[in-house]
């Protein structure tokens, strides 16, 4: 018994102490990215990575926007990977552009992000 509390008790402290890591899945538009940003600031989790896909935006432009959080947040450290660009049965994505625009930020301006996507897809990352 002893022993399953001593590894509760190093599991909880994991976590508090910015030990879980995790991996966001993400279509930058507007909800996604304000649920990335305050990621960034939990301590509770460490945000290792964001993969991207279509859904409010093209692929392309989710990897743009994920690249543009992670500057604008001081977080070069988080690797951006890009997923598909299509539906797994193929056929065209459905982009909701009418949601949040067509850049999914509102249709702000963004200067292109410095930072680089990985050369690993979003599966494999």
């Amino acid at each position: 018994m002893e022993s399953t509390i001593g590894s509760l008790d190093s599991s909880v402290n994991q976590v508090f102490l910015g030990g879980q890591k995790v991996i966001i899945d993400t279509d930058p538009g507007i909800d996604d990215s304000m649920t990335i940003l305050m990621a960034f600031q939990t301590p509770e989790v460490e945000v290792i990575g964001l993969t991207t896909i279509f859904g409010n935006v093209s692929t392309v432009d989710a990897t743009r926007n994920a690249l543009f959080l992670c500057e604008i947040a001081g977080r070069p450290d988080v690797q951006v990977a890009e997923g598909a660009h299509e539906p797994l049965k193929g056929g065209e994505p459905r982009i909701a552009d009418f949601v949040h625009g067509s850049n999914g930020l509102g249709e702000i301006y963004l200067p292109p992000p410095s930072g680089k996507k990985v050369e690993r897809s979003a599966s494999s990352f």
